[in-house]
């Protein structure tokens, strides 16, 4: 009896054109002090995976202030002037999707 060793290459689809044709934003040095934006995408869950995820960075990363922004529907984007509002006022913006 043999063994059959299957590789599967997993891509993340959203980086690949996007580097291409954007440069990607620099990374922050430290969380400390920052304001972190995070958008729920409305999808069943987000909101409770994002309290605790701001919980945390504040606790263990020393996040000083988390703003959030709930998508209106799962299939909309988020709109022009809020992601331009979360830019002007956030350090970072962290996209949620959840089920």
């Amino acid at each position: 009896m043999g063994i059959t060793i299957e590789v599967i290459t997993v891509l993340h689809p959203a980086a690949e054109d996007i580097a291409e044709t954007h440069r990607l934003a620099p990374r922050l040095s430290s969380l400390r002090g920052m304001t972190v934006g995070l958008i729920d995408n409305h999808k069943r869950n987000a909101n409770v995976y994002l309290e605790e995820l701001g919980r945390r960075l504040q606790e263990e990363y020393g996040v000083s202030r988390v703003v959030t922004y709930r998508k209106i529907s799962q299939s909309l984007p988020t709109p022009d002037e809020v992601l331009d509002h979360l830019a002007s006022e956030c350090d970072a913006i962290i996209h949620a999707v959840a089920d």
